[in-house]
């Protein structure tokens, strides 16, 4: 819960204003308003002071929300806004589509103190989500210069197949060029008698063989030069994708080893377990509960009034602070327990075998020691306490991210309560876990496609250099009973979830095929752009699919380009990479989608033979004012062009827009300001 926020009342009624910050005030939240009625006022406060929420309240003004827009945008906030007024609720949507948080009767006091909230939460969402991405970055940046710099020689592998090697490895190999080790199989540098040795190491590791962490090989150079050295395997992850850690190592080097093996798994500020190695530990537990028939707790602890707190000392002070709470926790709790810094100042810690009462007395003992304790943070002196949210679980539990979730729930009442206190998950009534969600939309998905309530769209993909072929992005939308359509963003995810996303995959396929073997009779340059999801991946017969209907309706594979997402195709790299192939001996295409969001994008077209990359919806943002965003398409677009492949920006909303892509060289666009998706495929491409 917030406990105080800046509010700017852009309004000629300062009562109106007034009512809104006494209903706030009765939620239990401070307010520190602020009042402007024109525009010169309301430029002034924005340079001045950063809000948290803009109210705008319409009647009374001779300023309009495009106004208000206008002067955010100079100030450079990306400050919510909240909009009181009296038009009817049909002429309210244009406020969403330019952004607005929430559009209110001006009548509804309550409501918008209500929504006031939720816009700061809001903010302060984007803002921690912000600051943890930079965090992030920051680690990787310094794990990636320790392996980069390490005098051990180090790789990644996936699946059998380098993704990373540092300068030592590829020294020790022979390998000159970095590129030549992307992509090449570990067993090319294993002498042929050590082969099946090794795959029968990499077995048992994988397997969880506490033996199998080390072995002595016979390996050999690229140049055929062999040499006897020990693997060691650790778990790893590279952009959100599991793979195994292999390091050469000579006897000399084994306490660099351990000290790298160390670090993949801590946070550098208070030593503790990372979020990841958290993570694997509780589905570890999960695994454990159901043969032990032993529930275990969840717990997440946090620093109260952290903010404030670093504000005070700095970040280095705070981290101090931090580093002193984490060692705290750590001697409250037994050592089967596993203690872990999750993000900013959030703690978790997994209890094996525990019952509530048990956890509740360590937490209670805990709570109490940092009540009393002194902490010194720079020069300062002070003093702090921790709010705690927990759950007990057992085998039947939802998965990880969920038991997380329902953590924080917890520490949220914990927070509400003033702090300094513990609550355990209580589910609310009538509230339903993120599994039995996902089993209601499967239910409803199945129905859907037994009464055929799927149906097909069409958006236009425009050439920006001039109309060559007709090319429509086919999107899929479900129906209930009463007629509501539902967005794909909405089933698609419990779809995937609950295994039915190929179901849906192999309908689209068939229907949209069935549209375009009549769209070619017409004109037979027409492409189409399918997307498959992580289901279809899965499946092995999705070529056979494909290719069984193209032939059976006298498609030529050049009018189909299948899309796949870049996070499917990260979390699935070799389904996806055997799905490119099987494209291109078919003549297909393929298309990345939402590409740009790993921290290499382009690593994957070294594995993945695609034809065109579409960016990812947040480079278009603000794309004429964003010189960091035109940057970035920049750079990307010249990147893809150079290994031959064409650039599709999506989501195009205004002309300024699409003026600026193309002065970025950028191939083709899509988006409602050129077109929402139709029903059918009858765009006049010669229009544009």
């Amino acid at each position: 819960m917030i406990e105080s926020i800046r509010v700017l009342f852009v309004t000629a009624n300062p009562n109106l204003a007034e009512q809104v910050i006494s209903s706030i005030r009765s939620r239990g939240c401070a307010v520190r308003p602020e009042q402007v009625d024109d525009g010169e006022g309301l430029t002034t406060a924005l340079r001045e002071t950063r809000f948290e929420v803009v109210v705008f309240t319409e009647p009374g003004l001779n300023l309009a929300r495009s106004d208000v827009d206008a002067a955010l945008q100079a100030s450079g906030r990306r400050t919510p806004l909240v909009l009181m007024t009296e038009r009817p609720e049909e002429e309210r949507l244009p406020d969403y589509e330019a952004g607005v948080f929430a559009v209110v009767d001006h009548q509804l006091v309550e409501l918008t103190a209500i929504l006031t909230l939720r816009a700061a939460d809001s903010l302060h969402l984007r803002q921690q989500i912000k600051r943890m991405e930079n965090s992030l970055q920051e680690s990787e940046r310094r794990s990636q210069l320790l392996l980069d710099n390490s005098r051990d020689a180090i790789a990644y592998i996936h699946d059998g197949m380098h993704v990373y090697a540092n300068a030592s490895w590829r020294e020790r190999f022979g390998v000159d060029d970095p590129d030549d080790i992307e992509g090449l199989p570990l067993m090319d540098l294993v002498a042929p008698d050590s082969r099946d040795d090794l795959k029968r190491f990499l077995r048992s590791y994988q397997e969880g063989s506490e033996e199998a962490m080390a072995q002595h090989f016979q390996l050999r150079t690229l140049d055929g030069e062999a040499f006897e050295a020990e693997l060691h395997l650790s778990s790893t992850t590279v952009e959100g994708e599991a793979a195994t850690q292999v390091q050469l190592s000579s006897g000399e080097d084994k306490e660099l080893a351990q000290k790298i093996d160390y670090l993949s798994q801590r946070d550098l500020v208070t030593g503790l377990y990372n979020r990841q190695y958290f993570q694997d530990a509780i589905e570890t537990t999960r695994t454990r509960a159901a043969e032990t028939e032993k529930p275990f707790a969840l717990l997440t602890v946090a620093v109260d009034h952290f903010p404030e707190i670093r504000a005070n000392a700095g970040m280095s002070g705070a981290d101090l602070m931090l580093a002193d709470v984490g060692q705290l926790i750590e001697s409250h709790f037994p050592e089967t327990a596993v203690i872990a810094r999750l993000e900013a100042e959030r703690f978790g810690v997994l209890l094996p075998e525990a019952q509530q009462a048990a956890a509740e007395e360590r937490l209670n003992a805990l709570q109490e020691a940092i009540a009393s304790r002194v902490f010194e943070v720079g020069t300062l002196s002070t003093h702090g306490s921790v709010s705690a949210g927990g759950v007990i679980a057992d085998e039947t539990a939802p998965d990880t991210e969920e038991l997380l979730a329902q953590t924080d729930r917890a520490l949220e009442d914990a927070v509400k309560a003033g702090g300094g206190t513990h609550r355990f998950y209580r589910p609310a009534e009538g509230e339903l876990t993120q599994a039995q969600l996902d089993q209601q939309w499967k239910n409803r998905i199945l129905e859907a496609l037994e009464e055929n309530r799927l149906e097909l769209r069409y958006q236009p993909v425009v050439n920006l250099h001039g109309a060559d072929r007709p090319r429509y992005s086919v999107f899929v939308r479900l129906l209930d009973p009463d007629g509501t359509v539902h967005e794909p963003v909405e089933f698609l995810p419990s779809a995937e979830r609950t295994e039915v996303a190929t179901r849906i995959d192999r309908w689209i396929l068939r229907h949209a095929l069935a549209v375009l073997a009549r769209q070619l009779k017409k004109d037979s340059r027409t492409q189409f752009f399918l997307k498959l999801t992580n289901g279809s991946l899965g499946d092995p017969s999705v070529l056979t699919w494909l290719n069984d209907d193209l032939h059976a309706l006298r498609i030529p594979a050049d009018n189909v380009v299948v899309e796949l997402k870049e996070p499917t195709i990260v979390t699935h790299l070799k389904p996806a990479m055997n799905v490119g192939r099987g494209l291109k001996e078919m003549h297909g295409h393929l298309c990345v989608d939402d590409f740009g969001n790993g921290l290499k994008p382009f690593q994957l077209l070294q594995h993945l033979d695609a034809d065109h990359i579409k960016l990812d919806a947040s480079f278009v943002k603000n794309l004429a004012e964003s010189e960091e965003n035109q940057e970035t398409i920049r750079e990307y677009t010249e990147a893809a062009h150079a290994k031959g492949k064409q650039v599709i920006v999506p989501h195009i909303e205004d002309a300024s827009a699409l003026a600026v892509l193309y002065g970025l060289n950028v191939n083709l666009v899509q988006g409602f300001f050129l077109q929402a998706p139709m029903p059918e495929p009858d765009f006049d491409f010669e229009s544009v």
